[in-house]
């Protein structure tokens, strides 16, 4: 009868882990379709605080489950980019992880794809001939490629970090080209 009994809570401790899964990957899809809202809202101007408190709670519902960090690693480095992109067009520079709320690597992988809001802002300011905004966004693209250039990692250490590095590398040099050939071009 004892086996009985120790079947059954293994049994049971699975559908509970399985549920904890469950709710992980349900939170994380949510928080990653949240965060690309919120990114598309700052593109339009739009006002994202409320939006931004909303994902952090979702944000702060995947921190307990630790053990299925897997699935929820891509949710925190979507939720980064949002915010450090939010903060950035703010004017209050590059936020670091601990004021993000995340863990390092996802943190990293976040900010390395703020890069790409950011030369998406500076092609939108050379669209209306607005120099400086273009060169402000270009500083911070710089400041995170300089922050981070050190930084060669494999993919078994930090998953996608080297590859995200080229792509800013190349977003960087070509907004700093085309900010070269609009200041010629007005000039």
């Amino acid at each position: 009868m004892e086996i009985d009994r120790e079947i059954t809570e293994i049994e049971n401790s699975i559908i509970n882990k399985q549920r904890a899964i469950d709710r992980v990957n349900e939170d994380s899809r949510a928080l990653i379709r949240m965060s690309g809202q919120i990114i598309t809202m700052i593109h339009n101007g739009e006002d994202v605080k409320d939006r931004i408190a909303e994902a952090k709670a979702l944000l702060d519902r995947l921190e307990p489950e630790r053990e299925f960090r897997y699935y929820s690693i891509q949710a925190m480095q979507e939720y980064s980019e949002a915010v450090i992109f939010y903060e950035i067009c703010r004017g209050r520079g590059i936020l670091g992880y601990r004021d993000v709320g995340v863990e390092p690597d996802a943190y990293l992988l976040g900010l390395m794809d703020v890069v790409g809001e950011l030369r998406r802002e500076v092609t939108e300011s050379l669209s209306k001939n607005d120099i400086d905004s273009a060169e402000r966004y270009y500083s911070m693209i710089k400041r995170i490629f300089d922050l981070t250039r050190g930084m060669r990692y494999s993919d078994s250490v930090l998953p996608g970090f080297r590859r995200k590095q080229d792509v800013a590398r190349i977003q960087m040099e070509n907004s700093g080209s085309e900010i070269l050939v609009s200041k010629k071009r007005i000039g």
